[in-house]
């Protein structure tokens, strides 16, 4: 079995459950950052796959930078008469440009590193968004209130009905979806790219993710416990007799 994260698959999921909160909750908040939450999905693809793909003209520039050495060396080897004189004149060149092949080195080492620098900028401005996106989400259900169902201030669907406690549970539900989303689109930038910042950068958004989906939690918790009471306070009205006046 592979052991990786395919971008497709997520991307097919991510549409499913646009869907079906667009089909549940039509015209909402929630639906609106749904499809938001897509099009970053597809974005995301395309960011994993450059960052992914490597960077032809720096890695063409160093082996451009390599045979340019390399030709210097064999063509002062090929054109000197003899031998012993060369390797004399190309180690007195090399004492002689000690300062220079310092800020050769440096500009080895620069192009080197340039590649693995510029794709963790690319994953940290990601994992930027993501992070926006997940506090879009908890935003959408900080009113989804389980307390206050059936108070006048009661979260309201987008027509103005109040919601009954399945339509906020579901609610709550779809958002704790789109969190867990946020987190699998973060692990697409580094799965293939083992840079310390990016893969630490990716960590934190997952854990915020998992933050505030543990606060939804504690809110789908509370609203269960109030539905059993209200369906108890029901059933005990019901089963109770009818006083008859005389």
């Amino acid at each position: 079995m592979e052991r990786r994260l395919k971008d497709g698959k997520i991307l097919e999921t991510v549409e499913r459950l646009q869907k079906r909160i667009t089909d549940r909750f039509p015209g909402s908040g929630l639906s609106g950052v749904a499809a938001e939450l897509t099009q970053v999905t597809r974005e995301s693809v395309a960011r994993a796959e450059s960052i992914r793909r490597p960077n032809f003209w720096i890695r063409g520039g160093l082996v451009l930078v390599g045979l340019l050495a390399v030709g210097g060396l064999v063509w002062h080897f090929v054109t000197s008469s003899d031998t012993k004189t060369a390797f004399r004149d190309f180690m007195t060149f090399l004492d002689a440009t000690k300062g220079v092949g310092v800020y050769l080195i440096a500009a080895a080492a620069f192009l080197v590193t340039a590649e693995i620098r510029f794709k963790r900028m690319k994953a940290l401005r990601a994992v930027h968004e993501l992070r926006s996106m997940a506090h879009l989400i908890d935003m959408h259900q900080l009113n989804k209130d389980p307390e206050r169902i059936g108070s006048k201030d009661a979260p309201l669907m987008e027509s103005g009905r109040p919601m009954t406690f399945e339509e906020v549970g579901r609610y709550l539900h779809y958002s704790t979806e789109l969190l867990a989303i946020v987190s699998k689109i973060g692990q697409l930038y580094v799965q293939d790219f083992p840079d310390t910042g990016a893969q630490t950068a990716v960590d934190n958004c997952e854990r915020l993710a998992t933050g505030l989906t543990s606060k939804i939690w504690q809110k789908i918790m509370i609203l269960d416990r109030l539905r059993v009471e209200a369906e108890s306070s029901v059933i005990t009205e019901r089963d109770q007799p009818a006083t008859v006046s005389t």
